[in-house]
């Protein structure tokens, strides 16, 4: 999207943060109630339960023209963070009814005149499961986009995690764009410069797009860099410790709760030989995903700060440099997120399980990188 003309002085783009399931479902429930053109959702799981079932009927109420939801297969494999075809899950009576559910709910929008599509379909030896198509977005009309980490399912409204909400025409009209693509099975590149907001749009499969953006910011920090996130791989400890080594002060919030206990040791572990403070946070799983540099840029979106979301898989990033919602993040999740948490210095739950976890991330993503291409 070109920037606006240099001889009009562009709107400020209206943004707030919503913060957990709690915040974000009021505010969208809000904007699809008063949608009258569209209402398009992009979401990576999409269950039968309380969160799914919740959007499910505000979009069958909405008086919107058109009302459409792409989720990717990923839905169709795992619920509530288990596998539904491994043994266990076939014997788990609670998951087969919750899957039952799901197909209901979504023949009954189709029924409502919901479209309902599922992309990345999965085949042959699920060697495909963990790279998908993790774009999360939500535009209501041509005037509210929101963006950011929060699926559509129970677990997932329970994690601590953050989307973005923005009142801006440009913005909207852009998530548009790529979801109408994505409807149509296309995966696409995509930026809009805003007035203090970027936002980039990687159709993975290889695109090094949004790591040139972010590893740009993290190579021109100077003073402060403050990373939260339940996933972190190479290469971003390598590009975090080398700001270490200028004296950027630079602090890692991850998960003391985790979905993925071997990604918890390796990201100690990996904290330890990069010199990096890291703090594991506590009570719930963070699914939270941004990085602050310099109190002067916030990163966040759908993408974690690994291998996956930075090359492999589609996601969307925004780079925002408000004054007022930096400040914003910084008080009320960094320093409460910090405050919640306790610090390891790398200290983590053994070197050797930490090594082992280390070793098997790496292994798992240069695999990934292979077959993904597949």
């Amino acid at each position: 999207m070109a920037q606006p003309l240099s001889s009009v002085p562009p709107a400020p783009v209206g943004m707030s943060l919503c913060i957990d399931g709690d915040e974000f479902w009021p505010a969208l429930a809000d904007d699809i109630r008063t949608a009258r053109d569209s209402v398009f959702v992009q979401t990576l799981s999409f269950e039968g339960d309380a969160a799914g079932e919740a959007l499910a009927g505000a979009l069958l109420a909405s008086r919107a023209r058109d009302r459409r939801i792409v989720v990717d297969s990923f839905t169709k494999y795992m619920l509530n963070d288990r596998l539904l075809y491994s043994p266990a899950g076939q014997l788990d009576l609670g998951l087969r009814r919750e899957a039952w559910r799901t197909r209901r709910m979504v023949r009954r929008l189709r029924a409502g005149g919901v479209g309902v599509t599922f992309v990345w379909p999965i085949r042959g030896l699920l060697h495909r499961l963990p790279v998908r198509n993790h774009k999360k977005l939500v535009t209501i009309d041509d005037r509210v986009a929101y963006l950011g980490g929060i699926n559509f399912s129970e677990h997932n409204f329970a994690w601590h995690d953050l989307m973005l909400r923005v009142e801006e025409p440009g913005v909207a009209r852009l998530l548009q764009d790529d979801f109408r693509a994505t409807w149509r099975g296309e995966d696409g590149r995509a930026v809009g410069r805003f007035d203090g907001v970027d936002v980039f749009i990687t159709p993975g499969r290889g695109d090094s797009m949004i790591l040139d953006v972010v590893a740009d910011l993290i190579g021109q920090a100077r003073r402060r860099i403050y990373l939260q996130c339940p996933y972190i791989t190479y290469p971003f400890f390598e590009l975090l410790h080398a700001a270490r080594r200028r004296g950027v002060d630079v602090t890692v919030v991850t998960s003391e709760i985790h979905n993925r206990t071997v990604m918890r040791w390796a990201i100690l572990e990996a904290c330890r030989r990069a010199d990096l403070e890291v703090s594991l946070y506590q009570g719930r799983m963070t699914h939270l995903k941004a990085m602050l540099v310099d109190d002067a840029a916030l990163v966040l979106g759908s993408a974690n700060f690994d291998i996956v979301g930075y090359r492999l898989q589609p996601e969307i990033v925004a780079v925002v440099r408000e004054p007022t919602l930096l400040a914003e993040f910084a008080q009320r999740i960094m320093r409460r997120d910090r405050a919640d948490s306790t610090t390891c210095n790398g200290v983590g739950p053994g070197r050797l399980r930490g090594a082992i976890g280390l070793a098997a991330v790496a292994f798992a993503g240069r695999v990934l990188e292979v077959t993904s291409r597949f």
